[in-house]
């Protein structure tokens, strides 16, 4: 999994970073009559000193927010993110916060 995850990271964002595996999860989300999803996510956490440039094909945009307002944000606009991205937000900063934490930058515009 580890490989695929760099592959990925490399194709959607132009970077490589050495990457730690947190946790997995399911998930299931039903979207009214469009379908479902039923997805095993892998999360893994790195970082990288390099400007991010994401494959247009894959990724419409990016921006960079901070831990605090990202929370924030779950809070204010939930509909804003999808089922999966808000169980593993929740998890994540729950449960390995302390994990998380090592990769918090502070120096970056939010």
């Amino acid at each position: 999994m580890e490989l695929a995850t760099s592959r990925r990271l490399a194709d959607e964002l132009n970077v490589s970073a050495q990457l730690e595996f947190v946790y997995k999860f399911t998930y299931q989300a039903r979207f009214d009559s469009n379908g479902s999803e039923n997805e095993l996510c892998h999360v893994f956490l790195g970082r990288c000193d390099v400007d991010i440039v994401p494959n247009r094909t894959e990724i419409a945009a990016i921006r960079f927010v901070d831990a605090p307002a990202l929370a924030r944000e779950l809070k204010s606009l939930p509909g804003s993110f999808t089922p999966w991205f808000k169980m593993e937000w929740d998890r994540l900063s729950d449960e390995y916060g302390t994990t998380l934490s090592r990769y918090t930058r502070t120096d970056h515009p939010t």
